[in-house]
């Protein structure tokens, strides 16, 4: 169609859908706090352009948005009330730890509630989904948690401008306002980054099924340790920290991007026809440096916690 191939048009119609967001909820009588899903759809178009996956991943992956939005505020609410806070059996700087580590828990496991089943389906098709889609459906059912634990948020802070506007004080909501705008930008790409490693590691290519439940399973205990560290950090103000566990969430997502099905150059195929190929596994040389980067980065956060926890600044 006007000459431009399936994947450009899928992801035009996903920026056209971004610009109508504003219309379409003033159609529904929704308040403009619901723009935190708009913008949720802002990142999937920059991180599906990055992923790239089959055409197919677009119908899906807005499933998974769907579904996880609708399934991971009730389950999340129950979660809270059936899981104590982890914080009360430590002290100091470990009851900080604990207790995020516990609302990292919390959320992923309403991430990957709606996440999974659909994977799980998918892999049963043929073609079974390739592990660039699972870390696209990962990705959409972080950004679509992170739209509404935004939305709960906002709608929480909403009665400071109120209360400003009566006795005549910015500052606060200046300050609502910035909280709304830093959210947007952190936390829909710390989630979706996060969710992404879940999705990928059960459709990792070139593995059986209890290996990749495995993975899995690895895979959402290591995201829920970040998870909570990034937490921790924010809830003390440690911008070292957020900014370091952002970078580090972004750059594995990056290097799961590498070790994802990759198209078979080949001259002899058109390119929605060219078969996947699973990368070449990775020798210790090649996986010292990542190591060593993702272990310096943790350092820092683990430095930078303990030191904001202790009362530094």
């Amino acid at each position: 169609m006007w000459g431009l191939s399936r994947s450009k048009l899928d992801r035009a119609i996903l920026i056209l859908a971004l610009a109508e967001a504003p219309i379409a909820l003033q159609l529904l009588d929704l308040d403009r706090s619901y723009l935190f899903f708009a913008f949720g759809l802002a990142w999937a178009v920059a991180l599906y352009g990055l992923i790239d996956p089959k055409p197919r991943a677009v119908a899906v992956g807005l499933l998974v948005y769907a579904a996880t939005a609708i399934v991971s505020l009730p389950l999340l609410v129950a979660l809270m009330r059936a899981m104590p806070g982890w914080g009360h059996y430590a002290h100091g700087l470990g009851r900080s730890f604990l207790g995020s580590l516990g609302v990292g828990v919390r959320e992923e496991i309403c991430k990957a509630a709606a996440l999974l089943p659909i994977l799980w389906l998918g892999l049963r098709l043929r073609p079974p989904f390739s592990s660039r889609e699972g870390m696209v459906y990962g990705v959409m059912a972080g950004l679509s948690f992170a739209a509404i634990e935004n939305l709960e948020t906002f709608h929480k802070m909403a009665h400071l401008d109120d209360l400003t506007a009566a006795h005549g004080i910015d500052a606060t909501l200046a300050w609502t306002v910035a909280a709304a705008l830093s959210r947007l930008v952190l936390t829909p790409l710390a989630h979706a980054c996060w969710s992404g490693a879940v999705g990928f590691a059960f459709t990792a290519p070139g593995r059986g099924g209890a290996k990749r439940v495995a993975l899995g399973a690895a895979a959402f205990a290591g995201v829920s340790v970040v998870h909570g560290l990034y937490d921790a950090c924010a809830t003390l103000g440690n911008r070292i920290g957020v900014g370091t566990l952002l970078a580090l969430s972004f750059g594995f997502l990056l290097f799961l991007v590498s070790r994802t099905e990759q198209a078979a150059e080949s001259p002899h195929h058109a390119a929605t026809d060219r078969p996947l190929v699973a990368p070449q596994p990775l020798g210790l040389r090649r996986l010292a440096w990542p190591i060593a980067l993702a272990a310096g980065a943790l350092a820092l956060a683990g430095w930078s916690l303990s030191h904001f926890a202790l009362g530094g600044v």
